[in-house]
């Protein structure tokens, strides 16, 4: 099974071009003002266009209200929508609409292996799961987690639905491969030459590194 590609935080069209051009499957546009990778829902529908056809357009947001979510529906038109907040599964399935939903794990509730089952189990209409480590932020840190606390949701989970994120690079990824053979993996910070600018050279490095795996 060859693993997916999400490079998340895009805020240019160059990058977009460029990460479309490497090889990536997913595009992320980050819709949360809190992240040094935030894009305006205006700035990401024009980002939008330039998503080439067959590559996945996801918008990340955060805690987000009703109204927020419906006008990123309606301007930005994404592929998926990215819950990576607080947001509860009542909230995330009233919009009919496909998502993603994020798990910081390693810490707050989700510190065994036993929780982040309980907690994928609150979400049985996601299309798939994105598995970060914890941090006070919401994702983005560079941060890796305890791959074991997994070890239940692959018991529970079709391997299509399992989404690694957490300090992934070139120097790492065929490693995590190996050991987890995840679906798709995501990341932004591995691939910058600073928050929100992809570095071309470390976006090929790491496409080139998964090819390998």
């Amino acid at each position: 099974m060859r693993t997916r590609v999400k490079i998340c935080g895009l805020r240019s069209k160059e990058d977009i071009h460029m990460v479309a051009d490497a090889g990536a499957d997913a595009i992320g546009l980050v819709a949360y003002a809190g992240s040094k990778r935030a894009v305006s829902i205006q700035e990401a529908a024009v980002l939008r266009r330039e998503i080439p056809a067959f590559v996945s357009a996801v918008v990340l947001v955060v805690n987000a209200s009703q109204a927020e979510i419906t006008q990123i529906i309606k301007d930005v038109n994404p592929s998926l929508l990215q819950f990576h907040g607080d947001e509860s599964a009542e909230f995330c399935e009233q919009f009919q609409f496909p998502y993603i939903r994020a798990l910081r794990v390693g810490g707050g509730e989700l510190i065994s292996a036993e929780a982040v089952a309980r907690e994928v189990q609150k979400y049985p209409n996601a299309s798939g799961f994105l598995f970060d480590a914890y941090s006070t932020g919401y994702g983005g840190s560079g941060l890796t987690f305890d791959l074991s606390l997994l070890e239940k949701v692959r018991e529970i989970l079709p391997a299509r639905k399992i989404i690694i994120a957490g300090g992934l690079n070139a120097g790492n990824v065929q490693q995590l491969i190996s050991q987890v053979q995840p679906y798709a993996i995501d990341l932004s910070s591995g691939v910058e030459a600073a928050p929100g600018v992809k570095s071309a050279e470390k976006v090929r490095e790491f496409m080139k590194k998964v090819a390998q795996a």
